[in-house]
């Protein structure tokens, strides 16, 4: 899979003292006691790629449900299109735990995220699978209205929450390996399944608009 290419860029090394808030920054990607590790460079192209998508999407989608009755077929295209980048995301970040405790060498080489991470990962991806789950329904039923709401509302507000530490933890080391990525010229694997998963997106788009149930607000 994307996770079999490995290498040490200068950046994953551990980071020089520094004070204030770039150190803040630090503790937060690192923890507190960092330490030079080889870095599985497919699966963290994967992982930055599809987060930074979905975090673009994000904030659209928050946008969008601000403004819900006016912008409902908007709001439903963009979390149709999220579904299949989500799917990515929680492959990769999934088959990285799953080759770390199963031994396998590159990622045992890497070693664990710290304790933050680990500790937000979980809570993380079950309040995206809900909010996502819940919307799909809503949808289906055509309605904002009932159990399913109120589950959606609780979802996303804690997904936001969750979010703004998972990006202070994670948005600077995504934003450099995505940028690296970009911009080298010839195309990896990692960029070729966000290709595709892109072209999934726009499926699930069209789908969510073209087959809205008829609205009963």
């Amino acid at each position: 899979m994307v996770g079999t290419a490995s290498g040490t860029p200068a950046h994953d090394a551990a980071p020089p003292d520094r004070g204030g808030f770039g150190h803040a920054l630090d503790v937060l990607e690192d923890g507190p006691h960092p330490r030079r590790t080889q870095q599985v460079i497919g699966n963290l192209i994967l992982t930055s790629h599809a987060g930074l998508i979905i975090l673009f999407g994000l904030v659209l989608l928050y946008l969008s449900g601000l403004a819900f009755t006016p912008l409902r077929p908007v709001h439903f295209a963009l979390g149709f299109a999220l579904i299949p980048i989500l799917v990515v995301k929680l492959a990769s970040t999934a088959w990285r735990a799953i080759s770390y405790y199963f031994h396998r060498d590159a990622y045992r080489a890497a070693g664990a995220p710290w304790l933050l991470p680990r500790t937000l990962a979980l809570p993380l991806s079950a309040a995206a699978v809900l909010a996502t789950a819940s919307g799909v329904v809503l949808w289906s039923q055509g309605t904002d209205h009932g159990i399913w709401a109120t589950i959606h509302t609780d979802s996303v507000i804690a997904l936001g929450g969750i979010v703004l530490v998972h990006l202070a933890v994670y948005l600077r080391k995504a934003v450099r390996a995505s940028a690296k990525s970009l911009a080298a010229t010839a195309i990896n694997r990692p960029e070729k399944v966000i290709v595709w998963a892109l072209v999934a997106a726009m499926v699930a788009g069209a789908i969510a608009t073209g087959l809205e149930p008829t609205w009963h607000p």
